[in-house]
Formats: structure tokens, sequence, C-alpha cells
């Protein structure tokens, strides 16, 4: 029974060494020949690393296969795979280049100014957006100028009037007189001068008065210098402003009233100066402020008001005509009355006030912009003695058609009914 199982197992054997491939390497059982052979190889090869050979046997790293590892796959298939689980990483951007201040100015330079570089529409929307920018920079400087000019001058104003010291007996008059004495002992006033004006005499002794209007802003200075024309554009400090001063017309005597007392300031449109004598141009604003006080250094008066009209002061504007409002004598009691008369062809409306050949007339002149250099002028009569500063306004009424200049009929396209009218001129 063994025997038997023994050469059963031999033929099992024999039948599975048969049943193998022929491309099977022999084991060294097997073959002891085989297995010398690749002893011999080993021991017979030359000093390379063993990765080192294997590539000059197999022709590169691309057909580079482990012998120590059966399993190893081909090299070239390995980094395929590691590269395809790898993100794909770009190249480092290289840093754009720092500009210099001067290539930055010169860029902005070319990007706001025309240039050759630049097209003809180019150029053209680039000049007038720079002269755009320019006007409204100017627009801004100005009005800049004007706010700080016109608080200033408010300010000037106030600090003016509060140098004015009012007194109620000659007691508190005379003890003014000595404190200001020994402040300003080089300060010669003039004789007869009312103590409440000393201080701000001497601030600036071309100082002649005070004017104000009740129910208005105005309530300022007067000054005097020998022309018409340096209290223009100067302050009461004798400092450039375009507000200037209301000042005296040159030929009026400052202590003693002329028949006719002129006074001009500048007409602001903030308000200030005599701006607000515009209120006259209506017979509601007559009404609110019928009365003008001023004073001189010397004595407080009160006008009046007669008539307010608006003139030229260009002879262009009236057929080479100017109304002379601006006389401070008229000579005679028939100067007077035709000048008179013409007032009341270009007033605006009638006061109820009556006039006489006697009264002294104070006239404040300022511009208005009907037209180019046009003027508003209010005329005011002096209080009478005796007489109340009361005015019976039941007698005021609007002027239903009041003379104009040429100028003012040619803007409306109206005709002049006054075209043929008389001209008054006063006496030499």
């Amino acid at each position: 029974m063994k025997e038997n199982e023994f050469d059963k197992n031999e033929e099992l054997n024999t039948a599975e060494e048969q049943a193998k491939p022929e491309n099977e390497l022999p084991t060294p059982e097997a073959s002891d020949d085989v297995y010398a052979e690749i002893v011999k190889n080993i021991e017979n090869s030359e000093s390379f690393d063993e990765m080192t050979t294997r590539r000059v046997k197999y022709g590169g790293e691309q057909h580079f296969v482990d012998v120590a590892n059966p399993f190893q796959s081909d090299r070239s298939e390995e980094k395929e795979g590691e590269l395809q689980g790898l993100e794909k990483v770009e190249p480092a951007q290289s840093k754009e280049r720092v500009k210099t201040f001067n290539e930055m100015f010169k860029d902005f330079f070319r990007k706001i100014f025309p240039n050759k570089q630049d097209k003809k529409s180019e150029i053209v929307r680039k000049t007038v957006a720079n002269l755009s920018v320019l006007v409204l920079i100017g627009c801004a400087v100005a009005f800049g100028v004007i706010y700080v000019q016109g608080n200033k001058t408010e300010k000037q104003q106030t600090g003016l009037a509060n140098k004015i010291i009012d007194t109620t007996n000659e007691e508190e008059e005379a003890k003014l007189w000595e404190e200001f004495r020994a402040k300003y002992p080089d300060v010669k006033t003039p004789d007869g001068m009312m103590a409440k004006y000393a201080y701000l005499y001497a601030l600036n002794q071309e100082l002649v008065g005070w004017i104000s209007v009740p129910n208005s802003g105005i309530d300022v200075q007067v000054v005097q210098s020998p022309n018409n024309t340096d209290y223009l554009k100067k302050d009461f400090y004798g400092n450039y402003s375009r507000y200037g001063c209301p000042f005296m017309d040159y030929r009026n005597d400052p202590k003693y009233l002329n028949q006719n007392t002129i006074i001009y300031g500048h007409h602001m449109s903030d308000g200030l100066v005599f701006a607000e004598l515009s209120k006259y141009k209506t017979l509601d604003g007559f009404l609110e402020s019928p009365i003008i006080n001023y004073d001189t250094l010397y004595k407080s008066y009160k006008f009046k008001v007669y008539a307010v009209f608006i003139t030229n002061s260009r002879e262009q504007d009236d057929n080479g005509y100017i109304f002379n409002y601006t006389v401070t004598s008229f000579g005679s009691t028939e100067n007077f009355d035709s000048y008179i008369k013409a007032l009341d062809e270009r007033k605006l409306y009638t006061t109820g006030v009556d006039i006489n050949s006697s009264d002294k007339l104070i006239t404040l002149s300022t511009c208005t912009y009907e037209f180019t250099d046009a003027r508003l002028v209010v005329v005011g009569r002096l209080l009478r003695t005796g007489e109340t500063a009361d005015v019976d306004t039941t007698y005021s009424v609007t002027n239903g058609n009041p003379r104009y200049p040429q100028i003012w009929y040619d803007q409306k396209g109206q005709s002049n009914p006054y075209s043929g009218a008389t001209n008054w001129y006063p006496d030499n």
C-alpha cells in the first residue's frame, strides 16, 4: 500500500514539472548549472552601482526596473503619477518695477494736460476740463475772499460802533473828555465836537459823522477825504477793502450842512454798507423807514425821506445826459425849485413830505442793478425847527410813470414818454 502511494506521488511531481511553462526560471534544486551561471555573472560584474549598471543594460531610466524588486513599476510611470497627484504650480510673476516720483508726475501731467501724443478730440476735452476746473477754483477763491472780507467788515463795524459813548448830561460829557485827554494827549479834536465821537475820531481824523436808518442795517460812520475816490476801496483804518467806507462829498462842509449834503456808499451783495437802501425802491420800504438820522461831529439831525429815484451815471445811457443830483448848493430859489421839479418827475412814489427852497437836503447815493452803472438815490429833507419826526403816510402814493434814463426803456422795449422833456442843469 505504501509503495503504491509513493509511486502515485512520483507520478504527480513528474506531471507538475511537465505542466510548468517554458519561460519559468528553474530553481537551484531543479538545475545546478543555471544557479552556478548566475553566481558567476555577479562575481564578474564591473564596479558600477546596481542602478547604473541596469540603466546601461536596459537602455536608460525609462526602461529601468529594479531586479531586486520584481514588482517595481516603470520609473517613468511613477514620475508621471506623482506629477498628476500634485497641483499645477504657476511660475511666480516677476514684481512690477516701482515708478519714481518724477515718472509718476510725468504720467499725471500727460493724463491731465494736452500733449503731442493726444488726438485732437482728446486735446479739446482736456482743455475744456482744465478751464472748467480753473473757473471753479477761481469762483471758490473769490467767494472765500468775499466771505472773509465781509466777516471782517462786519466785525470791524461792530467794534467801531462800540467806541461811541453816549452821555446824558454836561457832567458826564466833561468826565468823558477828561478821560479821553488823559489817554490821547496828542490828539487834537475840533472845537465844539461831541464827546461821544472822541474815541472814534482818535482812530481816524477824517471822520465827519455817523448815519443810521431805523429798521435797517445801515448804522455806519461817515468819512471825508480831499477827493471822492479814496474810500471807494479803503476801510475806516486805511486798509484795502472792497467794501470801502461811506464818505461825504469832498465839496461839502462837514461842520455846517450845505443846501445838499451828499453821502456815497457801496451796495454790497451781503447787505452791508448801503445795500439796504434798496428797500426804498418800494413804498412799503419807505413806510418802514421814513426817517434818516445823521450826526455830524457837532450836532444830531433828522431828515424826512422826500424822494427816491433811479438814474444813470454814464452819458450814453440817457441820450448824452446825466441828471446831476450831486449839487451841494443851488445858488438861487429858481434853481432849487427847478431841481425839485426834476426830482418830482423821477421819484418812484410821493411820500407826502413837502419841501421849499429854504430847506436843506441829504442825498444818499449807492449802486443798483437795473442796468450797467445805475444809481439808486434817496433824498431827505431836514426836519424843521419845531417839527416832529412823524410822517403822515396817508398821502404816500406810488408814481405811475416815473422818469427813467433812456436805457431803462430800451431794455424793456418801451418808448420813452420823456424823450422830449427838458433836462435840468444847475446854474453856474
